[in-house]
């Protein structure tokens, strides 16, 4: 039960590490996700979602102008300041700015009275999944009880008129949704000629990568910012977008190279515990070479033990792992979850972790003589 528990351990950080990791890359694309488009058009300056570039808006006139393109739809999206309404301090938040008569993100609140709300300038939308750090009424989560509060998001007053549900992120946990003109007012900085993303959507029947090569014609031919943007696929973007967090940002790298650490540390694990049981049994291995067991056979014979601990301790540490994604999501408000990716990586890794320190545990007996063991 020690032996089991210990390596139990060692899988239950892989699996907290994989999915911290895995919440990184979720979190990235939870704008993408949202948006009822087939292509992306963006600024060669684009870093993240939250930090785009610009593009001149008139860009969408002359892309609905393409015979493939149904639809070209701006979206604003940038970092705004948030004051908490309760006890007044700031904390950054996503702003997104939609134009409401053909909006660019697939939210259902849009539809609602709350949509219609939007309208009036300076009024909001604020994620419901938004941390209680921004100062919701009842002091965990924003919901109707919030509406008509007022507080200052850019230096100008904004009013909540209902919420909306799509996820915070890394960059920000909280967000807000408005109007354009609602966006430009509460983002400083910001030009109502520009704007961040254009979102295509194409007519039916019309094949995305076909439709990507006329766009990009279309953008060599267009002057100013627009004649360097870059036109995506949505997977394109979302790969990219985990790409980049995953390799390129210190959370990405810092949660990669602890999926490798526990392996290590479950390694070291696992070759004490058989390293200890090779040396309790030294006798009984001593007797079995002096019988004229093939090395061989004592590999196997360590090998399979060495699964058999691994594959015992991984049903109990993922069932263990599923419940510690659940108490951190909740206390995070992150998304964690399991994926089939995960566990063929864990359960992989662990037979092969255990395996490894089996042979490394059996070497010392191996170069030993039988005679010496006694």
């Amino acid at each position: 039960m020690v032996s089991i528990g210990g390596i139990g351990f060692a899988i239950i950080l892989m699996f907290m590490q994989l999915g911290f990791l895995g919440s990184v890359g979720d979190t990235a694309v939870l704008v993408y996700e949202r948006l009822p488009c087939h292509l992306v058009v963006r600024s060669r300056d684009y870093l993240h979602v939250f930090d785009t570039g610009t593009l001149p808006v008139d860009t969408t006139a002359s892309l609905e102008g393409l015979e493939v393109v149904r639809d070209a739809l701006p979206l604003d999206i940038s970092v705004s300041r948030w004051q908490n309404p309760q006890n007044g301090s700031y904390r950054a938040i996503a702003l997104m700015g939609i134009d409401l008569d053909r909006p660019a993100l697939d939210l259902p609140e849009l539809k609602t009275n709350a949509g219609v709300r939007l309208r009036s300038t300076g009024h909001v939308l604020v994620d419901d999944a938004s941390s209680s750090d921004y100062g919701p009424v009842n002091g965990k989560a924003f919901g109707t009880q919030d509406i008509g509060v007022r507080t200052d998001v850019g230096g100008q007053e904004a009013v909540v008129v209902g919420t909306f549900r799509m996820g915070t992120g890394l960059a920000a946990n909280g967000a807000l949704l408005g109007s354009r003109e609602t966006f430009t007012r509460l983002m400083p900085g910001s030009d109502p000629d520009e704007t961040s993303l254009i979102m295509l959507r194409l007519k039916p029947g019309v094949a995305p990568e076909i439709a990507k090569q006329i766009v990009a014609k279309r953008l060599v031919q267009l002057s100013g910012p627009a004649r360097h943007a870059v036109v995506m696929t949505l997977d394109e973007v979302s790969s990219a977008e985990k790409s980049r967090w995953y390799t390129e940002t210190p959370i990405g790298m810092i949660f990669g190279i602890g999926v490798a650490l526990a392996v290590v540390v479950g390694g070291v694990i696992s070759y004490m515990i058989l390293a200890s049981d090779v040396t309790a049994h030294l006798g009984e291995y001593a007797t079995l070479r002096a019988m004229g067991y093939s090395n061989q056979y004592l590999i196997r014979t360590l090998l399979s033990q060495a699964s058999l601990l691994a594959l015992i301790a991984l049903p109990p540490s993922t069932l263990a792992a599923l419940g510690l994604y659940e108490i951190t999501s909740a206390v995070a408000g992150l998304p964690i979850r399991m994926t089939i990716l995960w566990l063929i990586i864990v359960w992989t890794l662990s037979v092969v972790m255990c395996n490894t320190a089996g042979v490394l545990a059996l070497r010392k007996l191996l170069q030993a003589e039988p005679a010496n063991l006694f």
